[in-house]
């Protein structure tokens, strides 16, 4: 009966170590970040088993694994897959059209082909999950299907719908519009019956239209991003945001009382708003102060899409401008080019003030920081020159500049936006039981973050993919 027993055991371990070798993988001499408790952890492996972390620790792999695929990793760096908060990974093309009665409109031209595209360069850069902060809602929810049956290879998304406004004319393929026949409620609620996971409220809309939306979208119990520009955001804190996007808080109501005026009889429309609305703030005002008290009391998040502004800010600069757009779908890139920018209009005297008052833009980000506001890593990928994945190393690096540790930069690019997405149950962290998205690369980024641009490898959802190989794919 003993020998049976000891033979029934022998046949079972074998047929383990059977499978383990065809869905295990070791990952050996690592050195791991964890960016939460801002640790290194030399000589490490790592065993992914399916789509999970099934075991680390320090050394040699134990021997049960001896059967199982072993990859070195040896004077590498594992550290969990990045997040970007703000992608627009369905938005194409934006061109502006006539009808034949003169209606003007701009067209988002998004297709499977970029779509595809951006999906492989963001991994290629180590991005394995983001936030979609606005699209085609039925294009939005396709990409985050395909990607979760794998009939397309991609990053994890939580997307928002089309962006719901109250624009002066159609956005096809961007924008929900309210006007008289479609109100603020009715747009939130299609769109949360339809399944999205979050609604995005965006900056023509009044504090009415705003209070309606979020209160459509609690009932719906859907959070809410928003895009500001009159409604400050400390009123948006007080109807119930959950989330607000970009550095550029420029509701006249922050400014000191007495520029109020100025400021709205001298203001221009568009982007020219993000420097000149800079130039009249003062950061240390009662108003600036609270509103960051507000944020952080209540766990408002931001992402500040630094790239996005300093692209646009340094648009005169044509080799800072292109840095990264090879990394871009070419009809993007022409787009770019041709059509669609930020800082069209401007001036030699507005690219000068822009870059003056950037100073300013970097020590607000860091008092939000400071302040104990939830930032997340985002880039507004797709929009001019902003550049898929590769962006989301740049806005590392700028969060950096503006004097936010290296360290807490890791954090707020990976576990801190696992918590601000209510997905740290699950990945965020390198940890037995975690998904496997994990981001190797060749040197540490906590000692110089620019290395958040040297990808030696990602997993995503177990699945390992080399950075030259979807770069390859992304470009059939």
């Amino acid at each position: 009966m003993r020998t049976k027993s000891l033979l029934l055991a022998v046949l079972m371990f074998g047929a383990a170590s059977s499978a383990l070798a065809d869905d295990t993988t070791v990952y050996t001499g690592v050195t791991i970040l964890d960016p939460l408790t801002q640790r290194r952890l030399p000589g490490h492996y790592l065993v992914v088993r399916g789509e999970r972390i099934e075991a680390m620790g320090e050394g040699r792999a134990p021997e049960r694994y001896a059967k199982a695929a072993h990859t070195d990793m040896s004077g590498r760096f594992a550290m969990p897959g990045l997040f970007d908060t703000h992608a627009h990974i369905t938005l194409g093309p934006v061109t502006p059209q006539v009808d034949a009665e003169g209606e003007v409109s701009l067209v988002v031209a998004g297709n499977d082909a970029i779509t595809r595209h951006d999906a492989l360069m963001l991994l290629a850069a180590g991005v394995t999950t983001i936030r979609d902060t606005g699209g085609d809602t039925a294009r939005m929810i396709a990409y985050r299907q395909a990607v979760a049956e794998e009939r397309l290879t991609g990053p994890e998304a939580r997307i928002a719908g089309a962006v719901i406004d109250r624009s002066a004319f159609p956005v096809v393929g961007l924008v929900d519009r309210v006007d008289a026949a479609h109100g603020v409620a009715g747009r939130v609620k299609a769109q949360a019956a339809a399944g999205v996971n979050y609604v995005k409220l965006y900056e023509a809309l009044t504090p009415e239209d705003l209070a309606a939306g979020i209160a459509a979208a609690r009932a719906a119990d859907v959070p809410v991003i928003a895009h500001l520009g009159d409604v400050s955001w400390t009123e948006a804190v007080r109807l119930g945001v959950n989330s607000l996007v970009h550095a550029m808080p420029i509701s006249p109501d922050l400014l000191p009382p007495d520029r109020r005026a100025d400021y709205l009889a001298e203001r221009r429309p568009g982007a020219f708003a993000f420097f000149e609305w800079y130039e009249q703030a003062d950061l240390d005002s009662p108003e600036i102060q609270a509103m960051i008290r507000a944020l952080a009391d209540q766990g408002v998040s931001v992402d500040a899409t630094l790239i996005a502004f300093s692209l646009a800010f340094n648009g005169d600069d044509l080799a800072y401008r292109e840095k990264d757009v090879d990394w871009a779908h070419p009809s993007m890139a022409e787009n770019w080019r041709t059509a669609f920018r930020f800082d069209l209009g401007w001036e030699p005297e507005d690219y000068a003030r822009a870059k003056a008052i950037w100073p300013k833009v970097q020590r607000f980000v860091r008092m939000l920081h400071e302040a104990g506001v939830p930032l997340t890593l985002g880039t507004d990928m797709n929009n001019p020159f902003v550049a898929p994945g590769v962006s989301l190393a740049r806005e590392a690096e700028l969060h950096v500049e503006a004097g936010i540790p290296a360290w807490d930069v890791l954090a707020i690019a990976t576990s801190n936006a696992a918590r601000s997405l209510k997905m740290d149950d699950r990945t965020g962290r390198i940890a037995v039981g975690m998904e496997a998205d994990i981001l190797f690369l060749e040197a540490d980024p906590s000692l110089d973050i620019r290395a958040l641009a040297r990808v030696a490898a990602v997993v995503e959802n177990g699945r390992l993919h080399r950075p030259e190989e979807l770069k390859r794919a992304a470009a059939q």
